[in-house]
């Protein structure tokens, strides 16, 4: 592997996600008490409860930018596992808070607080769905990634019904045909031309 000819898309991802795993491991609930001049200090991170639900995730999101060609954009399957690793992870994140913030604020000589962990992995999640979302190839639609990951897990039925071979080659030529009139209009790049080309045959 390569970081230098990984696709944008997966390299936002990968790092995004790289974040987000150490993320976890910051504080994100701080503890502070102070009596009598003196003052302690005490953190916890969040790798355990539901925060290990958002480490997987962002686990997951790393894996995935591995999966397939390097150097194009991910799959419509692969897009779509990814878009939903960043969407469990940035639900988690806010199930945390949304589960402590009860237990924050001032308690006479202690205060509770966020940690800037739990910020740091918001905005790793978020970054997650935001860069495989706006650099998805042209044609990728929540729908046709569902779809895509649907066929390729094992024992999944196909929803769609078979065609026979005839059909299936017409349709085929149907789909390059428009990608060259895109490419010749210049509403889409040679790179993405190669890429979707290379998704339909």
């Amino acid at each position: 592997m390569n970081f230098a000819t990984l696709h944008k898309q997966r390299k936002l991802v990968l790092i995004a996600a790289a974040v987000g795993l150490i993320a976890v491991f910051l504080p994100w609930i701080t503890v502070s008490a102070g009596m009598f001049g003196q003052s302690i200090s005490q953190s916890t991170n969040g790798f355990h409860g539901i925060g290990i639900l958002a480490f997987l995730a962002f686990a997951g999101a790393g894996i995935i930018a591995f999966l397939g060609n390097q150097a194009t954009s991910l799959d419509k399957g692969n897009w779509f596992a990814a878009l939903g690793c960043g969407a469990v992870a940035l639900l988690a994140v806010l199930i945390f808070i949304f589960n402590s913030s009860g237990s924050m604020g001032s308690f006479g000589f202690a205060d509770a607080g966020f940690g800037f962990g739990l910020w740091i992995a918001i905005l790793a999640a978020a970054a997650v769905v935001v860069a495989a979302w706006l650099l998805k190839s042209p044609g990728d639609s929540l729908q046709s990634g569902f779809e895509s990951l649907k066929k390729n897990i094992p024992g999944a039925v196909a929803s769609t019904p078979t065609t026979n071979t005839t059909t299936a080659g017409t349709d085929k030529m149907a789909q390059l045909e428009k990608l060259i009139a895109l490419k010749t209009e210049g509403k889409i790049t040679e790179e993405e031309y190669q890429d979707l080309k290379s998704k339909i045959f």
